[in-house]
């Protein structure tokens, strides 16, 4: 398994390959952490638990951050991270599900699972290719994720056991870029602080993805994001007949749209 301290030697995309996941460290400047850690912030100001144990019974998660998007923008486009999903999934692909998540004191581990496991697709096909970025340091005791490398190419109906499970300890401001078929979980909190991250799935432009984006951003807010970002939003079309508005490609229809309001 490469580790982190490998990243140097060995090119992020074969580490990502091979092992499911590959740790990127400290790719935020400080300036945009703090921009990120003052915007987690606010937003989880107020905000409640889930209400269910999947989601965490003593973690916050706050949705539709594209209406919202203050200090995140710099790390959904981060150049490195953007080089990393389009490798696996081509130039066309879309956000899947985004949220920011708090992991507060007791909060126990979540059940593994892999993320892709959403769509009735064979095990093999690399349908999304996900980031979480570490807000605050993830160590062992802090509910830091725990992944079992290599499981993204094992057979259906294989589960890890304890034992090949291994947490994802990274600095804040960084990010780990792991496949949607790599089985994972948050880890257990045992500390008396907050763990935060922002957890940005992609997926095919083909799929349905988990979060309706268009309607959660609303047209007026989709315009005021930069083209690419409304790309990820799915305002564009996967193919020459699929994702198009009245035989238009989006992006041309959404703008002339604002021009004749």
């Amino acid at each position: 398994m490469a580790e982190t301290a490998d990243i140097d030697h060995i090119p992020a995309a074969a580490a990502l390959q091979e092992d499911g996941f590959v740790v990127l460290p400290a790719l935020l400047s400080d300036e945009q952490l703090t921009a990120a850690v003052r915007h987690a912030d606010s937003l989880l100001h107020s905000v409640g638990w889930s209400d269910n144990d999947f989601d965490g019974r003593r973690t916050r998660r706050v949705y539709s951050l594209l209406s919202r998007l203050g200090g995140f923008e710099p790390l959904l486009i981060h150049p490195q991270v953007r080089r990393l999903v389009t490798a696996r999934l081509g130039e066309v692909h879309q956000f899947g599900m985004l949220f920011l998540s708090a992991v507060d004191p007791g909060q126990g581990s979540q059940p593994l699972h892999f993320d892709a496991g959403v769509y009735p697709l064979p095990r093999e096909v690399e349908a999304e290719t996900n980031v979480i970025w570490a807000v605050d340091d993830f160590t062992v005791d802090n509910g830091a994720t725990v992944i079992a490398p290599g499981s993204h190419r094992w057979p259906a109906g294989r589960r890890p056991q304890q034992h090949e499970l291994v947490p994802v300890v990274m600095p804040a401001g960084s990010a780990v870029v792991y496949s949607g078929r790599l089985w994972h979980a948050a880890g257990e909190n045992r500390t008396q602080t907050t763990r935060r991250a922002l957890i940005c799935e992609h997926v095919l432009p083909w799929l349905r993805p988990a979060d309706n984006h268009i309607l959660a951003t609303g047209v007026e807010q989709l315009l005021s994001l930069t083209p690419e970002l409304r790309r990820l939003a799915g305002v564009a079309p996967a193919s020459k007949y699929l994702g198009v508005v009245a035989g238009q490609d989006p992006e041309q229809w959404l703008l002339q749209s604002n021009r004749s309001s």
